[in-house]
């Protein structure tokens, strides 16, 4: 495989993990240029590089500072922009949220409806269960998680 086949393959493979995790095409498109970047780069070299206005650009910064995926710096006057490879921690956020905003209130009103719908019972059981066994394994990654397995510090 060539040098830009592979180049290309792997952005696309970032992109995908990143469009699942539900940032956009275009915060997808500065954080790849930001982290195959040799170094730091003001707004203006991410607007060359990427084709996108200063104030898409600006945009996107701020939402990809705010998941800690890229850290400003102040360099005399200008501001410039490295990316962080996040992808580890933001795997790790999505079973805390996932288990908080969607498993356990779905459960809930599961349960609600067994009660008031029993001509469902025997198909909201069945949801029950898959749901019960999904919570299992999300605590089980929140687990693991907290105790640092699979954490490897070294620099790839």
């Amino acid at each position: 495989m060539a040098l830009g086949d592979t180049l290309d393959d792997s952005l696309e493979l970032m992109g995908r993990i990143l469009r699942r995790w539900g940032f956009s095409e275009k915060d997808i498109a500065i954080y790849t240029a930001l982290l195959l970047s040799p170094g730091p780069m003001t707004m203006k070299d991410i607007s060359e590089k990427t084709g996108f206005s200063l104030s898409t650009v600006s945009q996107s910064l701020n939402n990809l500072v705010r998941y800690y995926m890229v850290k400003p710096e102040k360099r005399g006057r200008v501001r410039v922009f490295t990316a962080v490879p996040m992808f580890y921690e933001l795997f790790l956020n999505q079973p805390v949220e996932m288990l908080d905003k969607e498993v356990i209130p779905l459960k809930q009103r599961l349960l609600e409806l067994r009660g008031k719908m029993p001509e469902l019972r025997d198909r909201i059981d069945l949801i029950l269960s898959n749901l019960s066994n999904m919570e299992c394994v999300l605590n089980e990654i929140i687990r693991i998680k907290n105790n640092n397995i699979c954490v490897n510090n070294r620099k790839a």
